[in-house]
């Protein structure tokens, strides 16, 4: 199946008040990438790659729209182990997945490399400065993590907020790359 098809499957579950999980696949290797938990017709969790929770969903999203890998979709019906991490209603989490999707578009092109490392502006801290809630998040993840790579896999925010927050914190002069790699 091609990745397009993510959201008529889980349409179709929905409609019918599906509980089980729904298991996204790598097409050539058949490699579980992540699961899409659904009760009663509704999103109850996600995991792909690492992540868990909308972020998860989110970035599933994207990788099924953007991405060069082709998924297979698995239906399972199966009793949840899960506890809910996704609160929104389907319609809801539909309509933000294309929010998302639009935001992750524009601001993809300004994704540094994976390999710099950065670090935070000491005066930059001391100055006192005013910080947007996504880039305080950012900072704390920059405070455990330097390398960019190392930051979009940690930061609990969606790939798109850390693009966002890195270009509004560079812009403010409270970053340095310290190493290119």
């Amino acid at each position: 199946m091609r990745t397009e098809e993510l959201f008529p499957i889980l349409d179709e579950q929905v409609s019918v008040g599906f509980t089980g999980k729904v298991n996204v696949l790598d097409d050539l290797t058949k490699r579980l990438l992540g699961s899409i938990d659904l009760s009663e017709g509704e999103v109850w969790s996600c995991s792909y790659r690492s992540n868990l929770g909308l972020k998860a969903f989110f970035n599933l999203c994207i990788d099924s729209f953007e991405g060069d890998d082709i998924f297979s979709y698995v239906v399972e019906p199966e009793i949840l182990q899960s506890s809910r991490s996704i609160h929104y209603p389907y319609s809801v989490l539909k309509r933000k997945s294309a929010e998302v999707l639009e935001s992750f578009k524009e601001s993809k092109s300004l994704r540094p490399p994976g390999g710099l490392k950065l670090i935070v502006n000491p005066e930059f801290l001391t100055s006192g400065a005013q910080v947007e809630g996504d880039e305080y998040d950012l900072l704390c993840s920059i405070a455990d993590y330097n390398k960019v790579e190392e930051i979009y896999k940690n930061c609990e925010l969606l790939d798109y907020q850390i693009t966002n927050a890195l270009v509004s914190l560079r812009k403010k002069n409270a970053l340095t790359v310290v190493k290119k790699g």
